[in-house]
């Protein structure tokens, strides 16, 4: 992430980087910062404690308070009759804190900024939270992820992991990119609207979602970069052998869709169509929820595919993991 903020930002400084989380330093405008289309949430960071700082929600909050010094900068525009909330958070989860103590807080953040309490329905919030690592931080809340049940379908990625994956590709111009999984093409939509030009193909044996996808490309105008195919990811004999330069895809876990095959076996014949058709040098990125069986279906299978990372996360509140897989050369 820090390489892809570095790409995208200028005169970037990492100060601190955690699982899910990076602390840097950066003078970009602040709606770059906003639009970045592979973070899902961005905080304007006023204080941050290490460890054996923040011991608690409660001694920050104090430590804030205690500290004498000038009105607090926001990095956006605002009024007096603008409004604010205070979030408190532990480990990922909302919390309350003492309430004497909490309205100290909402009355040094009033003096600071001339904005107004709203606990319902303010115009800005400022975190106070914790990590599970022991690092604490009070920020101002920059941008706000959609409310993606509303809007993703089912089983469609959040279009921030989707482009992350892409990025982990390593995409380059002039490459052929293939997701032979694409459902609803979270991830061709992602590679074709924000990295190099090259064709992307996205794939799936539901005819259906071939037919919506088609439909989703038109409507975005993305006709010229994104071939929608109907296809078995399980028998790629359309392509040439080592003709792919990129496979990134989210295959079946065997949750929601029924697979044809248990899942180790599915998987197992995923990989060999996948050594097949990249290039030697080529990658492929895969998340699942299904780690077991893609690690049996990688020990039990020598097609010349090469874990080069693996990273373990949470998607839709299920553990997943991402794998990074290269077609050795020869």
């Amino acid at each position: 992430m820090g390489e892809a903020l570095a790409k995208t930002l200028q005169d970037v400084k990492i100060k601190l980087a955690l699982d899910g989380l990076i602390m840097y330093e950066s003078g970009a405008e602040v709606e770059v910062i906003r639009n970045l289309p592979f973070v899902t949430n961005s905080f304007y960071v006023i204080r941050s404690f290490a460890p054996r700082q923040a011991t608690s929600l409660q001694d920050m909050a104090g430590n804030i308070i205690e500290t004498p010094g000038p009105r607090l900068k926001l990095p956006t525009p605002y009024s007096p009759r603008n409004t604010f909330r205070i979030i408190t958070s532990v480990a990922n989860q909302l919390v309350q804190v003492d309430s004497v103590l909490m309205q100290k807080l909402e009355q040094w953040v009033a003096n600071k900024t001339g904005l107004r309490t709203n606990r319902a329905k303010p115009d800005f919030e400022f975190w106070l939270l914790k990590r599970s690592e022991g690092h604490g931080f009070f920020a101002f809340r920059l941008s706000h992820h959609k409310a993606y049940d509303k809007i993703l379908q089912k089983g469609e990625l959040r279009p921030e992991l989707a482009n992350v994956l892409c990025r982990l590709s390593e995409p380059a111009p002039d490459e052929l990119f293939l997701d032979p999984f694409c459902g609803s093409g979270a991830i061709p939509i992602q590679r074709a609207k924000h990295f190099p030009k090259g064709l992307v193909i996205a794939s799936d044996f539901d005819e259906q979602k071939v037919g919506a996808l088609k439909a989703r490309v038109k409507a975005l105008g993305l006709t010229k970069r994104i071939v929608v195919r109907h296809d078995d990811a399980l028998n790629l004999t359309r392509y040439k052998p080592d003709s792919i330069h990129k496979i990134v895809t989210d295959p079946p876990w065997g949750h929601f869709t029924q697979t044809s095959s248990p899942i180790a076996e599915f998987y197992a014949r995923m990989l060999g169509e996948f050594a097949r058709v990249l290039r030697p040098g080529g990658r492929s990125v895969i998340v699942t929820g299904e780690t077991t069986a893609l690690d049996d279906a990688l020990s039990n299978t020598s097609r010349g595919l090469e874990v080069k990372q693996r990273f373990n996360i949470l998607l839709s509140g299920k553990k997943a993991g991402v794998y990074v897989l290269t077609k050795k050369a020869g």
